[in-house]
């Protein structure tokens, strides 16, 4: 099983385009009073969390756009919405047509937090489900309540099923090859892990690229840095990197139990100096 990694949006500048056609959808998800019409939604086969021989269709409805690379799995999703928060539903479905999970985004939690659980209550007509195609309905026949929020959703969807492939890292390696251990920006990430796991957020600030150092004063930034730190490799190794300006790219390798998961992390230099502007981590479970 594959999963696509980002850190975080605050620390993680992605590159993305948004899909052009995202399927039509009619629907609204209410949150303690306040209504959210969604406007776009998407479907996309993913691996099943629970079984990883099956495949299941993992289908969107949010009020925002959202980039490809949202598809991918939860984490590339969450580094989007938190970007742009959106309110929204994400559900699974399977081969047997059951939703097996359901992820509610919302930015109206009385007590704070963006998204949270809520699956078995729900309702799905499905009117088609294909390889390329889904359709149907999805709704919550009466209000419901999370800890004291009140919500319910009611969801018309016709949406192609996309397949989103993550990019190779090593079609972005330009430019001028370096040594063994990454060079200088070498130097510079591992600098930026120490820091990071120690939990120093000053020196956080000073590895990483201005626009991401300004992103960390968000008051919200020290609330997530030990789920930053949690998803961070504890041991990683430089396996190719290469300059092109004033641009780095570096190639890591991690392995940890039964996981092997590979990098891209991306450089700028600033004022003279390598920081770190992108890190991106691909996983694949024994």
């Amino acid at each position: 099983m594959y999963i696509r990694r980002s850190l975080a949006a605050l620390i993680l500048l992605v590159s993305v385009t948004a899909f052009a056609d995202a399927g039509k959808v009619n629907g609204t998800l209410t949150m303690n009073g306040n209504v959210a019409k969604l406007k776009y939604a998407y479907a996309v086969t993913r691996p099943d969390p629970f079984d990883k021989k099956k495949t299941v269709t993992c289908v969107i409805a949010s009020d925002i756009e959202l980039p490809q690379t949202a598809l991918l799995d939860d984490m590339e999703l969450m580094s989007a919405t938190m970007k742009t928060p959106m309110n929204g539903l994400q559900w699974l479905i399977n081969d047997e047509k059951d939703v097996i999970s359901l992820q509610i985004y919302t930015t109206h939690r009385k007590e704070g937090g963006t998204q949270f659980s809520s699956v078995g209550a729900q309702k799905l007509d499905l009117k088609d489900m294909t390889a390329s195609h889904v359709a149907g309905r999805l709704y919550l026949p009466k209000p419901d309540d999370f800890f004291g929020d009140k919500y319910q959703y009611d969801v018309s969807f016709d949406v192609p099923v996309t397949t989103v492939k993550a990019p190779d890292p090593k079609d972005d390696l330009k430019g001028k090859m370096l040594p063994a251990g990454g060079g200088e920006p070498g130097k510079a990430y591992q600098a930026y892990r120490k820091v990071l796991l120690a939990g120093n957020i000053p020196g956080l600030k000073k590895a990483v690229s201005k626009d991401r150092a300004a992103e960390m004063n968000d008051p919200d930034f020290p609330k997530m840095l030990p789920l930053v730190q949690s998803m961070m490799p504890k041991t990683v190794k430089i396996t190719a990197g290469s300059v092109d300006g004033d641009t780095a790219i570096l190639l890591t390798e991690a392995k940890e139990k039964e996981e092997t998961s590979t990098g891209k992390i991306t450089l700028v230099k600033e004022a003279g100096a390598w920081k770190i502007a992108k890190e991106e981590w691909t996983s694949k479970s024994e």
